[in-house]
């Protein structure tokens, strides 16, 4: 009898989903709750609940801001469609709603329903033209002047800012920024100290006279002052864009400034002008307002329909992704305004949250940046924010419960069940390919060998139907029985226990077809 083969089971780090099975050859096709970091494969951090006496919120949170006061309390701000709420840094929630603040959409509205178009315009089974006006759902834009939260909603439009040098919270209910522009869409702060509005109307204007290009900024130390003169910095600018503004982001000392077409940059100068304005990116306007995410010197974000991603690093550029046709696919496009990213900073990734085959978001993709690698997976996190103002990142569900993110090995939500962590790779070619073997062995390079399950599917031709072989608990060596021209593997989390996969071997022997 010839010796036994020895083939490794090697793939690239990552997830490969732009074709075919059978293309993914030497890749891993499918993932849940698993990354690649410096070399190793294994699950994600687990969660818990945050705080043990920790309030839902009401609605589903859409944003989240942490921040430090001036006497070292630690805050998280977070909106929905319909309020605004801050927890302290022991989990307890205040209400901080404005009286009088305007309620948004929970959901988008896509405008293509009955009543949105001409009846019988269209044939019965085919789509209708593109004639509506998408409606977003509601989301908050946030930031920080000084040691105070301001924010807005295109919905609402108010400048809001609440005083976290407040003693009683409880009693402390956000208000209007005096002489702030209203029916505004977004806001932030630069790094002079300004405060800047996107789109709206001056103070007392009108709302029919509402410029979506049209950005505001407060005086210099003063946001109460908006109003231009020779002795303040106040000022505005109509955007040179074909689309509407989404809102900015603070990176390499500038705005990045987003419309729903394109990117342009605001670059203090000083007066008389104090900024100019310059585009620097088109056709890469992101899916929604919260799908853009800080890294460092670098912005990172998921692009409208299937344009794809995007990054700003003082060049707006494209990002090369291995799951862009799945995410086409995937998403439901119509609740694309829901899309959120984070930068989890403890392992270089950038992960966008997005609605599947649901209107609540309920699945993530996640970009390595530094490795240039892809990775899938189920979760439903509607509100995210990265570790610094706290030890861990916390990351709320559409319910309105807020979990500490990396911490341990279990994936469970409150009520429900728990998820299981696996990837599955592309076939492995067994041999050269023009001959049947079987598979005796396999011997495994795992840190757990009693935490992991391995299930292989094996095939004679692409084309055939998968034939199921195990699931057989990782032992050394492991003891399989299967025959095929290719197979594919899949690992699947045990238990808890946190675990790496390295490149096992499968020992393998001439074999014929049954």
């Amino acid at each position: 009898m010839p010796p036994p083969q020895y083939v490794p089971l090697q793939f690239k780090p990552g997830v490969w989903k732009n074709g075919t099975l059978y293309q993914a050859q030497g890749r891993w096709f499918d993932a849940d709750l698993m990354r690649w970091s410096v070399g190793a494969l294994g699950p994600v951090g687990g969660w818990r609940t945050w705080g043990d006496t920790t309030t839902a919120i009401s609605n589903v949170p859409r944003t989240t801001l942490p921040w430090m006061d001036n006497t070292f309390r630690r805050w998280i701000g977070v909106g929905t469609y319909a309020n605004l709420y801050v927890y302290d840094h022991a989990a307890t929630l205040f209400d901080i709603t404005p009286v009088g603040f305007t309620a948004g959409r929970e959901d988008a509205d896509p405008n293509i329903g009955y009543g949105d178009s001409v009846y019988g315009q269209s044939t019965y089974g085919n789509s209708r033209p593109d004639v509506g006006i998408p409606e977003p759902a509601t989301i908050w834009s946030l930031d920080l002047w000084g040691e105070d939260l301001v924010g807005c909603t295109p919905d609402d439009g108010d400048i809001w800012q609440w005083v976290a040098s407040t003693s009683v919270p409880t009693d402390a209910k956000a208000v209007r920024v005096a002489n702030s522009p209203q029916f505004a869409i977004a806001t932030a702060v630069t790094g002079e100290r300004i405060q800047m509005v996107f789109g709206g109307v001056p103070s007392e204007g009108l709302e029919a006279d509402r410029d979506r290009r049209r950005i505001f900024w407060s005086d210099s130390e003063d946001n109460t002052d908006w109003t231009a003169s020779a002795t303040n910095q106040a000022g505005d600018h109509i955007l040179e864009t074909k689309g509407d503004l989404l809102g900015a982001v603070k990176v390499r000392d500038k705005l990045l400034v987003f419309t729903t077409i394109d990117a342009h940059t605001a670059t203090y100068v000083g007066l008389p002008y104090v900024y100019s304005f310059d585009r620097v990116g088109d056709a890469c306007g992101p899916v929604s307002v919260n799908a853009v995410a800080v890294a460092g010197p670098t912005a990172y974000w998921m692009g409208r329909s299937a344009q794809g991603f995007f990054m700003y690093d003082g060049y707006v550029r494209p990002i090369p992704c291995d799951v862009e046709s799945f995410l086409v696919t995937e998403m439901n496009q119509a609740q694309a305004s829901k899309v959120v990213a984070w930068h989890n900073t403890l392992f270089n990734e950038i992960v966008w949250f997005y609605p599947g085959d649901t209107v609540e978001v309920d699945a993530y993709i996640s970009y390595n940046y530094l490795e240039k690698h892809w990775a899938v997976g189920t979760m439903a996190r509607t509100a995210v924010m990265s570790r610094g103002i706290f030890l861990h990142p916390i990351l709320f569900d559409a319910a309105g419960n807020p979990y500490e993110h990396e911490v341990g090995n279990t994936y469970a939500d409150k009520g429900e069940s728990a998820i299981v962590p696996y990837v599955e790779s592309g076939p492995i070619q067994l041999g050269s390919g023009d001959r049947v073997l079987s598979a005796t062995s396999l011997i495994p390079d795992v840190t757990a060998l009693g935490d992991i399950t391995t299930t292989f599917y094996t095939r004679l031709y692409p084309t055939d139907s998968d034939t199921t072989h195990g699931p057989f608990t990782m032992a050394a060596p492991t003891s399989v029985r299967f025959t095929g021209r290719t197979c594919r593997m899949k690992a699947t989390s045990d238990s808890s226990a946190a675990w790496n996969l390295g490149i096992p071997r499968l020992e393998l022997r001439p074999g014929g077809r049954r």
